[in-house]
């Protein structure tokens, strides 16, 4: 589910240069350890998967009929043979039209992402100014928003992740404690790839699935390990070391990681579960896509088929 901007600048009481208290939030984390997140993105999953199914077998019609023309082009008549464009025409012209409506800007997907988000980022922002008043605070900005440098002592991101989140209960048995997950942007393996930004998309799109099982394990937040690959100054190209050496800082107990390529509308990816303390690999998922809409369907499987390994350990 695509998340949107919260608008986290909150006054909380009338300011004054002596008195302001300035405090900050990550917006991404809270927004990513919400509970209310996991059902609204079941939700939103599986609303997508529906029109790609069709957008899936609208354009397999169209490739049949493209076939079934190269197939019997040295027996049809040229009236016959117009027929069968014409018709290939339309469907490919239904077929685009489709995709604008659902996918394209203000489609339907996007009205959806947004009917799910509303009550969200209600909550959020509603936790947020009640803890700032509660705690003395004047202002409040988002981290994810640019913020250079703040001190610890001055967020309050754990308490408004626990305060919106107390309607569910302990998230772990007690004295149990969470495995943390963090998961890297994939290497770009091709200039098609890297030009698509498909390392940085795959990142995306496993942490909104992962979201899913926050109740399960500690999702140590996006923001978080691009900060510190950004900090080693790790670049794009991050190897399994590197990933490893993020891991032990960010004190993750696995971590994710993969390569991606993309030729034409290809998609080639390979996705790995890793041990961060014993450095051992502990599931790996390798597949393709044909179609670039399919890529978010097929990782939601493989992912979870890597979560259900730390499950059985």
């Amino acid at each position: 589910m695509r998340k949107a901007v919260i608008p986290l600048l909150i006054v909380a009481c009338v300011l004054s240069a002596a008195e302001t208290k300035i405090g900050f939030v990550d917006s991404e984390r809270i927004f990513e350890e919400y509970q209310a997140t996991r059902a609204a993105n079941v939700e939103f999953n599986e609303f997508v998967a529906q029109y790609r199914d069709s957008a899936a077998t609208l354009k397999q019609n169209i490739e049949n009929l493209k076939n079934e023309l190269e197939g019997q082009k040295l027996v049809l008549s040229e009236e016959a043979r117009l027929r069968k464009l014409d018709e290939i025409e339309t469907l490919t012209n239904a077929y685009n039209a489709f995709l604008d409506d659902v996918f394209g800007s203000g489609g339907k997907i996007e009205q959806k992402n947004d009917v799910l988000i509303a009550p969200l980022l209600k909550e959020i922002n509603e936790s947020v100014a009640k803890i700032a008043e509660t705690e003395g605070f004047s202002l409040i900005i988002d981290l994810s928003e640019g913020v250079f440098y703040a001190s610890n002592e001055l967020d309050l991101t754990d308490l408004v992740i626990d305060d919106l989140n107390l309607e569910y209960g302990p998230q772990t048995p007690a004295g149990e404690v969470s495995k943390a997950i963090a998961i890297f942007p994939f290497r770009e393996k091709n200039t098609q790839a890297y030009d698509a930004k498909l390392g940085d998309r795959a990142q995306e799109e496993l942490y909104n699935i992962i979201a899913t099982f926050s109740q399960d394990f500690k999702i140590i937040d996006k923001t978080s390990v691009r900060q510190r690959i950004v900090q080693q100054g790790y670049g794009r190209d991050i190897t399994d070391d590197q990933a490893y050496s993020v891991g032990d800082y960010l004190i993750a107990d696995y971590i994710i990681v993969g390569s991606i390529s993309k030729f034409a509308t290809k998609i080639d990816y390979t996705m790995s579960l890793k041990d961060v303390a014993t450095r051992a690999d502990r599931g790996q998922r390798n597949n393709s896509v044909t179609e670039e809409i399919r890529l978010s369907e097929q990782m939601n499987s493989d992912l979870r088929a890597l979560i259900e390994i730390i499950k059985k350990q």
